[in-house]
């Protein structure tokens, strides 16, 4: 079991405080150039050629920010267990994981069958109920207690904003607190202090500042700060919601406490 007591927290980031004072080594132009003149441009051509194609149609030639690569995105063909395998035949141990979701490794067989099976009873959605959606709700409100109610959406950033909207109405209460640098999706709303804790709207380029009228941040991991902020929407109308990272933001890049995490409770 993953250690996250104060004390364990404090040591990690006390160590991440330690490195981001250490001078920036970065890599010659000379070594760069070669790694990708003997890797990417010979071993990859035709991820280049396809990436090339796709920047016709697809702004950047990919759909997806994970996707970005340098010198040019690569072209995934086969993903089974812990591995990749690109357009070009070469393997790649998979620590992506498509960003946290595939928990049970890429193409298992045994969700693999279940859903071939589904397809070939029911197709891919009706726009009406399955019963399948009933027995996940059931099986998610069995294993975790603090669940009573599931509704499922097609994205984190769905989820996300309707969990906003639900405590807006429930507590008809307007602000919402969220973690500093912790990822929430990506509606307007919610594009604040996003990556890095205190770089509010910095990161938000297209959103309107008065987007984020009713939106705040607070240091992950500091109770005070989450508590003066409280203090202060109190001031203006209450906070309706707080939104986290239990682990911390990015994916626990830099952890919080089990303690801090109950204490925001």
């Amino acid at each position: 079991m993953i250690d996250l007591s104060q004390a364990t927290v404090d040591i990690i980031t006390g160590q991440l405080d330690e490195l981001i004072k250490k001078p920036i080594h970065s890599i010659s132009p000379q070594a760069l150039s070669k790694y990708e003149n003997e890797y990417y441009l010979e071993k990859c051509s035709k991820s280049k050629a396809m990436i090339d194609e796709a920047r016709k149609y697809i702004p950047g030639g990919v759909q997806h920010n994970l996707a970005f690569n340098h010198p040019f995105p690569l072209v995934f063909t086969g993903a089974n267990g812990a591995y990749l395998t690109d357009i070009d035949g070469n393997r790649y141990f998979d620590f992506l994981q498509a960003g946290g979701p595939v928990v049970l490794s890429s193409n298992p067989p045994e969700v693999r069958e279940k859903v071939i099976d589904l397809l070939n009873t029911c197709g891919p959605s009706t726009g009406l109920f399955h019963e399948y959606e009933y027995k996940l709700a059931k099986l998610v409100s069995e294993l975790m207690p603090s669940v009573d109610w599931l509704r499922m959406f097609n994205s984190g950033t769905e989820a996300c904003m309707a969990a906003i909207r639900v405590a807006r109405l429930a507590t008809k209460k307007k602000r919402v607190l969220k973690m500093g640098g912790a990822y929430h999706g990506w509606s307007d709303q919610l594009a604040y202090g996003i990556r890095i804790p205190g770089s509010k709207f910095t990161q938000a380029h297209g959103v309107p500042l008065k987007t984020f009228k009713y939106t705040d941040e607070f240091f992950p991991g500091d109770l005070n700060a989450l508590e003066r902020k409280l203090r202060r929407n109190q001031l203006r109308g209450g906070t309706a919601a707080i939104m986290l990272e239990a682990i911390g933001p990015e994916s626990g890049t830099r952890p919080v406490s089990a303690e801090f995490v109950q204490g925001v409770e």
